[in-house]
């Protein structure tokens, strides 16, 4: 039996001894003890629920921790996951199909996903949360001509969606077709109505200047991202890269520095370590 088990074990049969003192004969006699060992118990209990709730968040950091020190992905990967879950859970409806590739984006099982959101889709033509989802899953795969299709679809229907339109922008982006990505992007950041899906259009377009070496656009754009979202470590990267673009090494470092500051064992920052060391050993 674990220690824990014990604890429990043990509570237990303190509740169970109450309980028995409480129908006893000579409950009335010592109300006020059994009243004072019932307030002990339930603050002793509840102190070890907030400690326990503690460590149970330091075990999802660990996990956090591991997936990032595990992945191998590339950067248009991570980008994309990082952008999809954030989407809540329960504005997603309840199909069991749709759910179920959502945390399959969420674990990186994006084939799976797919596989799950196009029998979603084909169960419902119109549902375009699946879409939205698969739209995404497709991008991930690189796969973008069918993500160029799942988007369009869904706008046909929704077209103030923002969080499909980024998609969309992103898609562009990454097929070279610069002219529509930023007219994309930049219609989300106009409209403003999706927090979420404003912060990422201006990370977006800040990749979409980086890729075109339009570096004062870039810096404009990913600082921007890093004021609406500070905790986006992968804006702080590449504001990193387009600064050391300009061969302005000490700002890019002092941004890549933010990354190892925000989460030391994120992909990002192991990225950020990596392009650090680089500068010194040309320094050197």
């Amino acid at each position: 039996m674990s220690q824990l088990e014990t604890i429990i074990k043990d509570l237990n049969g303190r509740i169970a001894a109450l309980q028995a003192r409480i129908g006893g004969a000579g409950a009335k006699g010592e109300a006020a003890v059994i009243e004072q060992d019932i307030r002990d118990l339930y603050k002793e209990i509840a102190v070890a629920v907030k400690q326990l709730t503690v460590l149970q968040d330091a075990v999802k950091a660990l996990i956090d921790q591991y997936k990032s020190v595990a992945v191998s992905e590339d950067e248009s990967k991570v980008m994309i996951r990082s952008f999809v879950e954030t989407i809540r859970v329960d504005s997603l409806g309840s199909s069991t199909m749709m759910a179920e590739g959502w945390n399959q984006i969420c674990a990186g099982e994006f084939e799976k996903a797919i596989e799950s959101l196009t029998r979603a889709v084909k169960l419902n033509p119109t549902d375009t949360k699946a879409m939205e989802l698969l739209g995404w899953a497709y991008s991930y795969q690189g796969r973008y001509d069918e993500a160029l299709e799942s988007c369009l679809r869904v706008l046909q229907h929704e077209p103030n969606n923002d969080a499909v339109r980024n998609n969309l922008g992103f898609v562009c982006l990454k097929k070279g077709i610069y002219g529509e990505a930023i007219e994309h992007l930049s219609r989300v950041i106009k409209s403003g109505k999706d927090r979420t899906a404003k912060l990422y259009a201006h990370y977006y377009l800040g990749l979409v200047y980086l890729e075109r070496q339009m570096l004062e656009d870039a810096i404009f754009f990913f600082s921007k991202a890093t004021v609406l979202g500070p905790n986006l470590i992968e804006a702080y990267y590449h504001l990193g890269l387009a600064y050391a673009a300009k061969k302005m090494t000490g700002a890019a470092v002092r941004e890549w520095d933010k990354c190892l500051k925000l989460s030391p064992h994120n992909w990002w920052a192991k990225k950020a370590a990596e392009q650090i060391e680089v500068v010194r050993s040309e320094e050197g």
